[in-house]
């Protein structure tokens, strides 16, 4: 049996119910192995138009979708991602680039060429083509409003299967109103997703700020050394509240299989087999 957890990017919100995540663990429940059940859990993830990857994503200063993901297997210790793609599930996109090329990270039409049939995207839901027409009529799409509350999602899961193997996943849309061509973290391992034999960790949030403190890998790397994954999340989230004060949230799932998450900012919905997580909220 595949222990799984998922989540659907931290919002600035504060929210009273947050969206349901159990579909989407479902998913990867009857999966063959770890891989394959992150790549079923983030593609049910990305089916999901409420969610910014995938189908629901948001649209970039030109009205465009570019979409990036990573996938990660930690027994094996490879990775693959892709940036600024427009197909319904970048996540088995990424899976395409592990398994079929020697390369660990492709971008636009050269990313296209390796997903064969996979299902292209001309744009989003009308609710984020409506969404973007507001925003710049009113201005709102000025770089000054940059990775605003509002604008913060991602998704993800880690996965450890019966056998012990371990892997990572995650999607997103971006952020709302980036420059044409922004690569965020989801696809850079070490910044928004990391594994290793010892423990998968996914995150959320402005990527920028994953990128620059390789958040992801730093929570790893202190589950690797001794410490249990949600102290690992936690420090590393009140670490990056002192870089920079920002929504973030980190989920991560070790080899003996103990969960951590924790965030900061208004809501995050956190699901595993005990159903919706109440994550470490921090100030």
């Amino acid at each position: 049996m595949n222990l799984i957890y998922v989540h659907g990017g931290v919002s600035g919100r504060r929210r009273e119910e947050v969206p349901s995540l159990a579909g989407s663990r479902r998913a990867g429940l009857g999966a063959g192995g770890a891989l394959d059940a992150v790549e079923a859990s983030v593609r049910s993830l990305e089916d999901d138009p409420a969610l910014n990857a995938g189908l629901g994503s948001v649209l970039n200063r030109r009205g465009q979708i570019e979409l990036d993901a990573g996938l990660a297997d930690g027994t094996a210790g490879r990775f693959a991602g892709v940036a600024s793609v427009a197909v319904r599930h970048p996540i088995s996109l990424a899976r395409r680039v592990l398994e079929n090329t020697p390369h660990v990270l492709l971008i636009g039409e050269a990313a296209h060429e390796v997903g064969g049939g996979l299902e292209r995207l001309e744009g989003s839901t009308p609710e984020q083509h409506d969404r973007w027409a507001r925003a710049e009529a009113s201005g709102e799409l000025a770089l000054d409003r940059y990775g605003d509350s509002e604008h913060v999602d991602t998704v993800g899961a880690v996965v450890l299967d019966g056998a012990g193997h371990i892997a990572a996943g995650s999607s997103t849309g971006g952020v709302f109103g980036q420059m044409p061509g922004r690569v965020g973290d989801s696809p850079i391992f070490g910044a928004g997703i990391y594994a290793s034999p010892k423990v998968a960790v996914v995150g959320t949030g402005v990527g920028e700020l994953f990128l620059e403190t390789l958040a992801c890998f730093r929570a790893g790397a202190l589950v690797e050394d001794g410490l249990d994954p949600q102290n690992a999340c936690e420090r590393v989230i009140v670490y990056l509240g002192g870089v920079r004060p920002l929504e973030a949230g980190l989920l991560a799932l070790d080899g003996a299989g103990r969960v951590g998450a924790a965030f900061r900012g208004g809501s995050w919905a956190v699901e595993g087999p005990e159903g919706p997580l109440t994550p470490a909220r921090l100030p």
